[in-house]
């Protein structure tokens, strides 16, 4: 394998423009309008700003206002290919005479926000420029779009309906990234990017007021806490469908809010909500009940999210620094997970062994030198052994400096599977002498104190995913707003810059997420993502579980669903309808 970082290779050549689809996803859809859909949910948003947006519960929220229509392209959930959207047409991605690249985005024209305010290039520029690109306004996206110099792309108005954003240098992922980006109303955000008080825009208490507005097909106008979030179709929206009638069809969506997995599987049965993602234990039970419940069950292959423990190096005690910082503790810890009794008991089979932070569905998955750590006890032990640790008499593990290794390990209540994996892994490591008292919580507190309070040992927890593994930069760059394990001082006040260490494969994974982005050729793309493969699960700073198949119930009433290996039941609720 080339030595990726000692130098770097450019492969220039001319960047053709993408050959995509000429027509919107759902410009050939036929369906019936009215009617409800109601979605389960374990809790509810934090937030409906996407700059300030950590968690799916707040995000799930976010999408429904600012994604499918509202952004310049749309990816289809079966084939994967780039459909034009807020954009009609594009010239690029393409390299330019000063070594840079470049897109130019024709705007759909005669679009409206939902408050009845014309969709211009003011507002691409705007967001781009102001939102994205501010220095004083943090943000996720930021970290996933930057260019290997650290450079941020900069949007150009042309005209009201032609866009240009460049970059000084090749991104691959320009097309990608920018065309799904979230896109603000510049007449709302202004005085608030102005008052630099932008965080403070689209509170979870902005939906009751009725002050969001966006593009996407609906718009959140009620949030009672712990029960639900209302949405009704956005009148604006301006996707046609087959037959010249607006869409969305659906009046209204619900999230309904339950707190518990067992208690939203009953509620589906009793046809309280219209969608259920099944867990493995559920699956051959509601497969058996498909006739009796007028319900459809099905699969479609693993899911591109992740779940895996992760330790917080910068805790505020200096044992645990210590010992969530060793390497030898870790790999003891990933050899004391039984993957294969959290898929026979929690997934009931439905589910695969992972070991790696790129997903088994993308194309850059490389199994060949991916580290794996089968369940095995006397492999932890000698782990524990080569990291100092020892034994007292009474059989309690202790580290070089006597000792006793005892954490809190945590997840969200509710999340029946993770609390499973908790439960299976604190029996194992009780056997290897640790005493780890495992605490449920709420699923919002929890990314809170992980993010930005850091009282906390060990969780359990989960990231989206997808087929393009640069999505993950703001989780494994070591200034990511996401990297969460051992997050820098830059980026988290309560980080002590006395006790923070960066190790050096830590630098090298950094190094990797910044420089494969001006690689074109996808041959030399891979080279590094097997390297950052390779140094991810040698150094275990995220122990993954298992990966489950994506697993689906819907009721038969809810018509043109579309599963695909991108999308599951709602990727295309902008055209789904609901039989009377």
């Amino acid at each position: 394998m080339k030595k990726l970082l000692v130098g770097i290779l450019l492969v220039t050549f001319v960047f053709l423009s993408f050959a995509a689809p000429t027509t919107y996803i759902g410009a050939d859809a036929k369906g019936k309008e009215g009617g409800s859909l109601v979605i389960p949910t374990l809790s509810g948003p934090r937030t409906v700003n996407d700059t300030v947006s950590k968690e799916t519960s707040s995000s799930d929220v976010i999408a429904m206002f600012m994604s499918w229509g509202g952004v310049l392209i749309e990816r289809h959930g079966q084939t994967g290919e780039f459909h034009p959207a807020l954009a009609e047409k594009w010239d690029g991605p393409r390299l330019t005479k000063d070594g840079g690249m470049e897109i130019v985005w024709y705007l759909r024209k005669g679009v409206k926000w939902s408050d009845g305010k014309p969709f211009t290039a003011d507002d691409v520029v705007y967001t781009l420029n102001e939102i994205y690109t501010n220095p004083d306004i943090a943000s996720s996206f930021k970290d996933v779009i930057k260019s290997t110099k650290g450079h941020l792309p900069k949007a150009t108005k042309i005209n009201d309906y032609t866009v240009r954003i460049y970059y000084p240098e090749p991104f691959r992922l320009a097309f990608r990234y920018l065309g799904g980006m979230y896109i603000f109303p510049k007449h709302i955000a202004e005085p608030y990017v102005k008052a630099k008080k932008f965080a403070e825009m689209w509170s979870v208490d902005s939906i009751n007021k009725k002050e969001v507005v966006g593009l996407g097909p609906y718009i959140p106008v009620e949030y009672v806490p712990d029960q639900f979030v209302r949405f009704v179709k956005n009148p604006n929206y301006w996707k046609k469908d087959a037959e010249g009638k607006q869409l969305p069809y659906i009046n209204e969506v619900i999230y309904k809010i339950i707190s518990s997995q067992d208690a939203q599987l009953l509620a589906f049965e009793k046809g309280e909500v219209d969608i259920y993602d099944p867990r493995g234990t559920d699956f051959a039970k509601l497969k058996e009940k498909e006739k009796q419940l007028n319900i459809t069950v099905t699969s479609f292959g693993p899911a591109f999210g992740t779940q895996f423990i992760t330790f917080n190096w910068n805790n505020k005690d200096a044992a645990k620094r210590e010992w969530f910082r060793n390497v030898n503790f870790r790999r003891a810890i990933a050899y004391s997970l039984d993957k294969k009794k959290i898929i026979n008991t929690l997934f009931n089979g439905l589910a695969v062994e992972q070991w790696s932070p790129v997903s088994f569905a993308s194309p850059y998955y490389n199994e060949r030198v991916t580290v794996k750590y089968p369940y095995d006890l006397n492999k932890a032990k000698a782990e524990l052994k080569l990291g100092g640790f020892s034994w007292d008499k009474n059989g309690k593990l202790i580290d070089s400096k006597g000792r006793q290794v005892k954490f809190v390990l945590e997840t969200n209540a509710g999340n029946t599977v993770r609390e499973g994996i908790c439960n299976i892994l604190v029996d194992a490591l009780k056997k290897l002498g640790m005493e780890v008292t495992f605490i449920p919580g709420d699923f919002n507190q929890l990314v809170n104190r992980m993010l930005n309070v850091g009282d906390w040992d060990a969780i359990v927890i989960g990231l989206t995913g997808s087929d393009e593994p640069q999505g993950g930069r703001n989780v494994w760059g070591v200034e990511g707003s996401l990297h969460f394990w051992n997050l820098s001082p830059k980026v988290a006040k309560w980080v002590n810059d006395d006790f923070y260490t960066l190790p050096d494969f830590e630098k090298e994974i950094d190094k990797i997420f910044t420089e494969n982005v001006r690689i074109l050729d996808d041959n030399v793309v891979k080279d590094y993502w097997a390297r950052f493969q390779k140094l991810a699960s040698e150094q275990v700073p995220l122990i993954y579980t298992v990966n489950s198949l994506r697993l689906f119930a819907y009721r038969n009433v809810l018509k043109n669903v579309r599963i695909g290996k991108l999308g599951g039941v709602t990727w295309n609720v902008d055209w789904l309808y609901v039989e009377k």
